[in-house]
């Protein structure tokens, strides 16, 4: 695995090679002639700092990518951006909801509430948790992808940092197209938009999107049923009003539901709880049956794996010109997700653990903001301020059919109302001191509350879950275990104040606030050099955990994180603007970071899953990524991120509940190496039809999926190989033929404890498909 990693750093010297070399004098001539538009094709246009500037004069490290090479990358959703963005990693938790690594810097947690490190945004409208966000690429126009803490401008729970989609506007002129994806396990993409004027003032987009078929996982031991067939539809209207020179209003509307079959874990991993219980022995079977292909995944039979999950979600914009140099903004934004998304728990055909995560938050977000210059330009800023109210009630039904650690058919829910509230003012300025000069500052207060009401409640059998309960608290006093009834709250008074050891529902509110901040001292002394320093701090909210739990001692929240960065870059436009560069080393001091973990109840007598605060810790690294077109119609991208991930003097509690050093030890979800390279090559022709060829490899170093580095929990290393080739035509169409994974590699991106053992998430087999689309 490492020597592909080798290879894949020399198919990136070669390529920087290639761009840096003299282009001969007959290509010389022509790149003379066509400079400025190369350069142009190169130079994305961001609102990294919500302005619009040039990504190569934006002080920060972002990656951007437009429509076109998303589709290229054959990137759908956020969880594929790894493809395109080194340094980014998506895993997908044991109960559904995803997580998103930026540099190492994550949260694994499989709650749909968590709080990300990495945020997401739809035309500068957040999305607040990963889970609300089945429509965000839909019909879009570029991704902006921003590294390190964004907390100024973007507000908390950006530590990692953001991703920022943008979605293709309306236009003045009639636009229509599609776009038909089709790959060999029947898996149909297709997408549409129609856009164009209404009136004089007024423009519409309708898109819309649908993803069918595709199952291409199968049993393959005591389970011969196939799974994976999708089902999404999404849609969207956007409409802008421009009814005078000042005042632009534009509305995006947009929905989507999930009722695809869910990807199922392999297990690997078999211990169960007690051994002589009745599955015990049918699941033990699968020692010397483990899965060896991407494809394999035994889950019970008859089990409904479809997902019912649905978004609903409006943005209303309004940009009011107050002069030529002060604009009034304010972005009003609602979104509503249910989500349910099934797993077998145990990944096997022996009926254990089928469950079914639940979640449904409802989120209003408002912010207003004035933005200007003054000094003939040279001092530009920003102030504002923002509220966000989320509402969540998030649980999970688990069966616990033969979960050895339980009794048999031992049904139970937890279920627990959350809120999570934020009030923020911020601000921010840049100041160009001499030409080329400039200083930037900014800072944002918030102030946040966090609340959590619920339990977990037992739901049948015989004696069922709370027969646990009773066992427990029996050995305290015999006359407590009638309290614990059948569908009613099972979670054991087991802490102060009270220690009543009757049931009780976690009641609890958190509030806390920070200051987060940023200082930047950026130089160009040309258009094609920029050099910057800078130095911020971001805050990620607090919580609670919500997770199966018998004991209310340890339902108590993790407190916010902090994360102060220092980070110094450059960005070079080379070769008469044929290529960009742009380079980064960092340096994180972490505080009070979250972690999922482990931790002993009852002195010791049994361990629970929680969340803790780690007191220090850090990261190191450096980044670089290139575009380029050294020649008329080849395009070169590529990049790679190095990481070093470290806990500073941390002793907690492994699974078993025995105390563990984690000092020195790296985090989880945090490939110290990860590397990109994409090349694509138009062949010029006389005709309106020209040929192209394509390749990308991708690469992600091995890693950890939990924290404290457990063998069982390793990642190793992987290497992707993608190809694709094709004609693009002057009159709009564009035919692909396409292999992605073509070395078939097998590998996974998350791995998770399942009670009685341990599960992985594998990414997809070697894939081929084909891809047709359309533009008027």
């Amino acid at each position: 695995m490492r020597q592909k990693f080798y290879d894949s750093v020399a198919w990136t010297v070669l390529a920087g090679t290639l761009v840096t070399f003299p282009i001969n004098a007959s290509a010389q001539d022509v790149a003379d002639d066509q400079a400025s538009e190369s350069g142009t094709d190169l130079e994305i246009i961001v609102t990294a700092q919500k302005r619009e500037e040039r990504l190569s004069d934006v002080p920060v490290s972002v990656v951007a990518a437009t429509a076109e090479t998303l589709q290229a990358s054959g990137v759908v959703d956020a969880t594929d951006l790894g493809a395109i963005v080194p340094g980014f990693t998506a895993s997908t938790s044991v109960f559904g909801p995803p997580v998103f690594s930026l540099r190492g810097v994550n949260f694994n947690s499989f709650q749909a509430s968590a709080p990300p490190t990495v945020s997401s945004y739809i035309d500068e409208a957040s999305i607040p948790y990963p889970i609300m966000g089945q429509a965000m690429f839909l019909d879009v126009e570029r991704v902006e992808v921003l590294k390190g803490p964004q907390g100024t401008l973007f507000g908390q729970n950006a530590t990692g940092g953001s991703i920022n989609v943008i979605a293709a506007k309306p236009t003045y002129s009639l636009e229509a197209g599609f776009r038909v994806d089709v790959n060999q396990w029947g898996e149909t993409n297709a997408e549409a938009y129609v856009s164009g004027p209404l009136s004089d003032t007024l423009r519409a987009r309708v898109a819309a999107q649908t993803t069918q078929f595709g199952g291409w996982q199968r049993g393959y031991f005591l389970n011969d049923e196939k799974n994976g067939d999708q089902n999404k539809v999404a849609g969207r209207l956007l409409l802008d009003w421009t009814p005078t020179d000042r005042l632009s209003v534009a509305l995006n509307l947009n929905a989507s539901y999930d009722k695809s079959e869910q990807q199922q874990a392999q297990a690997f991993l078999f211990t169960p709880v007690n051994p002589a219980a009745p599955a015990a022995g049918p699941f033990l079977s699968y020692i010397g049956n483990e899965p060896n292909d991407a494809r394999d995944a035994d889950f019970d039979r008859g089990l409904d794996t479809r997902a019912d999950s649905h978004t609903v979600q409006a943005i209303l914009r309004a940009d009011y010109e107050i002069t030529d140099s002060l604009t009034f903004t304010s972005i009003t934004n609602y979104i509503d997700t249910r989500f349910r998304s099934p797993h077998d728990q145990d990944g096997t055909a022996v009926p254990m653990q089928p469950a079914v995560s639940k979640a449904d938050i409802e989120s209003i977000n408002q912010e207003i903001r004035l933005t200007g210059d003054f000094a003939d330009g040279r001092v530009q800023f920003v102030v504002g301020g923002s509220y966000a109210d989320d509402d969540i009630t998030e649980g999970v039904a688990n069966d616990y059919v033969g979960y050895t650690g339980f009794p048999p058919n031992s049904p139970a829910e937890w279920r627990y109302d959350l809120t999570q509230k934020a009030l923020a003012v911020f601000g921010n300025v840049d100041f160009e001191i001499v030409d080329g000069l400039t200083l930037s500052a900014g800072a944002r207060y918030t102030d946040t509350e966090q609340s959590i009401y619920g339990c977990t409640f037992d739901q049948g059998g015989n004696p069922g879950v709370r027969g646990i309960s009773q066992f427990i608290v029996a050995g305290i006093d015999p006359a407590l275990a009638a309290a614990y009834v059948s569908g009613g709250c099972i979670t054991i008074d087991d802490g102060p104040p009270n220690f009543s050891f009757l049931p009780v529902f976690a009641d609890q509110t958190q509030k806390e606030d920070n200051i987060a901040w940023r200082g930047v001292i950026s130089y160009e002394p040309t258009d094609q050099v920029l050099l910057y320093g800078s130095v911020s701090r971001g805050y990620k909210a607090g919580t609670y955990p919500v997770i199966i739990n018998l004991f209310n001692s340890v339902i108590q929240p993790v407190t916010q994180e902090e994360l102060t960065s220092y980070e110094a870059g450059a960005k070079l436009t080379l070769g008469d603007g044929r290529v960009q560069l742009n380079a980064a080393a960092f340096h994180y001091d972490y505080k009070d970071k979250q972690f999922f973990s482990f931790l002993p109840v009852l002195q010791g007598a049994l361990v629970t899953a929680t969340l803790v605060n780690i007191p220090e810790s850090t990261v190191d690294g450096f980044e670089f990524d290139i575009t380029a077109e050294p020649v008329d119609g080849l395009r070169i991208r590529g990049g790679a991120t190095y990481i070093k991930t470290e806990v500073s003097n941390y002793v907690g509690f492994d699974f078993a509940g025995q105390p563990l050093d984690f000092s020195g030890k790296e985090f989880n979800y945090a490939p110290p190496w990860s590397a990109n390279l994409d090349a694509e090559y138009e062949f010029q022709t006389s005709g309106s039809v020209r040929p192209f060829i394509g390749g990308s490899v991708t690469y992600r170093d091995n890693t950890f999926a939990d924290l404290g580095e457990p063998a069982s929990f390793a990642m190793p290393s992987y290497t992707l190989l993608d190809a694709r080739v094709g004609l693009i035509s002057d009159n709009g169409w564009r035919l692909s033929i396409y292999g992605r994974n073509l070395t078939d590699e097998y590998y996974w991106n998350s791995v998770a404890s399942a009670g009685d053992g341990a599960v992985r998430f594998t990414g997809e087999p070697r894939t081929f498909g084909a891809s047709f689309s359309f533009r008027y």
